[in-house]
């Protein structure tokens, strides 16, 4: 084109580099290298007033270009940083709420010494389940935390997850997580997730403030929790807050009544799909037990429609509208960010779920999440950046950050790095439940494939509002697998 054409000149080049904005956009990111080397192709011919055409052969270079390579190598390796640009992580997880806990700490430290940058997403329960079905997709992480399960297996099955088993095996991993912890991270002999949070059984909580007006101490048996139910229906406070809305809050009562009815074989059998686990007497019992404390409004009347990710049924054990609420160990950094003077003024407590007159299982068998794990993606962005990430997990800092905001890292050397603490005394009384437990199984639907564990949750809420019998729930798990 003449110098005269310049503004049209312009105006087409703005529209063919949007063009080639979208098309990058739109497909796999596999070579950002060749955009960049485009890109650089084009100013040059620009600043040559050589004219569009070189920028429109460059578009179809770049479609042919990306096509190809997704074509040819299906998951992309790990690409250059173009033109002095700081890379990107993708990095997701699921964290308690707080203004500033131990995961966005590490990533701060990270970015600020790094050549890449981590970019951390975070998500509430419920959401991030779903959000896992985007791993393996372009639009999915590089690194992100699972609770290990049926969820880790099949991505590592898929072939869609790095292996790890090198980096485990590395001193600075393997001497200093548990083997317990790191178990959970195995699939088919091969390392998939390495431990990066707190381990988290689930116990009872209480208010300590409403126990002592009521002149009643925590329950040790499951007939004195029963008891406890009418007493503080009686004092029309909310015996137990459930955040209802969800079924996996609902799923702890049934889990632990299930196993100290039947003994943690219960569990195992269910997990591992053998026939007729769900139809098991220990399975049916806990199904009508857990309805019945709904019936007899242990739970109040809106539970239902009560948010545990939300904070409300946190809210309710905080300012004593309930007494007691059976939770992971989570809920101790959940109530320090949520209702801070509810934990400085000492009134938060906490016993072991109780036992069960004639249960086959043992009162210190514990179930919840032994620990969250994270895994890389394979052939995803900057490998060694993002494994270098994942060993920080292990990092001395990240520990005692850990430790400051009230979790208890699955550590050999937990006991030593909580002695002392600001919240050394919950912590060490959560340690010592794990240590000893016999048996600590991972919740039932992070445990199972995500259609039986979906089914299970939608029976579950079912359940506790009375739209389903134990009978029927039973027949509707069976028919999931």
């Amino acid at each position: 084109m003449v110098d005269e054409e310049g503004p049209v000149d312009d105006r087409l080049a703005q529209e063919l580099a949007a063009t080639l904005t979208q098309a990058q956009d739109a497909l796999p990111a596999a070579a950002p290298g060749a955009v960049a080397a485009i890109r650089r192709r084009y100013r040059r011919k620009q600043r040559q007033r050589a004219g569009l055409a070189s920028l429109a052969v460059a578009v179809l270079v770049l479609a042919v270009t990306l096509t190809g390579a997704e074509l040819t190598r299906g998951v992309p390796s790990e690409p250059p940083v173009g033109e002095g640009a700081r890379g990107t992580i993708r990095v997701w997880a699921i964290t308690q709420p707080g203004a500033e806990p131990a995961l966005w700490k590490l990533v701060n430290r990270y970015n600020r010494s790094a050549e890449v940058d981590v970019d951390l997403s975070t998500f509430g329960n419920e959401e991030y389940k779903e959000k896992l079905r985007e791993v393996g997709s372009p639009e999915g992480p590089d690194v992100f935390a699972s609770w290990g399960g049926a969820n880790l297996t099949g991505l590592a099955r898929d072939g869609l997850l790095a292996d790890l088993t090198p980096l485990r095996d590395e001193p600075a991993i393997a001497g200093r997580f548990l083997p317990s912890a790191l178990a959970g991270g195995v699939v088919d002999g091969r390392q998939y997730g390495i431990p990066m949070s707190g381990t988290h059984p689930v116990v009872l909580f209480y208010h300590k403030g409403v126990f002592a007006d009521a002149g009643v101490r925590p329950p040790r048996s499951y007939a004195e929790l029963l008891s406890l139910v009418e007493t503080f229906k009686a004092r029309r406070i909310t015996p137990v807050a459930l955040g209802g809305a969800h079924g996996w809050t609902e799923l702890m009562w049934v889990m632990y009544l299930a196993e100290r009815i039947g003994g943690p074989g219960t569990t195992a059998d269910i997990v591992a799909g053998r026939p007729g686990a769900w139809s098991k007497p220990a399975v049916v019992q806990a199904l009508r037990e857990a309805q019945a404390l709904a019936v007899r409004g242990a739970f109040g009347t809106d539970f239902a429609s009560t948010g545990y990710d939300d904070g409300a049924a946190s809210g309710e054990l905080a300012s004593g509208r309930a007494a007691m609420q059976l939770m992971g160990t989570w809920e101790y950094p959940t109530q320090l960010a949520r209702n801070p003077d509810f934990v400085a003024d000492g009134d938060l407590g906490f016993v072991p779920f109780p036992a069960v007159s004639g249960g086959a299982g043992d009162p210190a068998d514990l179930v919840g999440v032994p620990t969250h794990y994270f895994s890389m993606v394979a052939g995803g962005r900057h490998r060694e950046a993002a494994l270098e990430f994942v060993r920080a997990v292990a990092s001395d800092d990240y520990l005692d950050d850990l430790v400051a905001d009230g979790e208890v890292p699955p550590v050999s050397d937990a006991a030593d790095r909580l002695r002392g603490t600001k919240h050394g005394g919950f912590g060490t009384s959560v340690h010592e439940l794990v240590t000893r437990a016999p048996s600590y199984g991972l919740a039932w639907d992070q445990a199972l494939a995500p259609a039986a564990a979906t089914a299970l949750l939608d029976s579950l809420r079912r359940l506790f509002q009375g739209e389903l019998t134990p009978e029927q729930f039973v027949a509707a798990m069976a028919e999931a697998g």
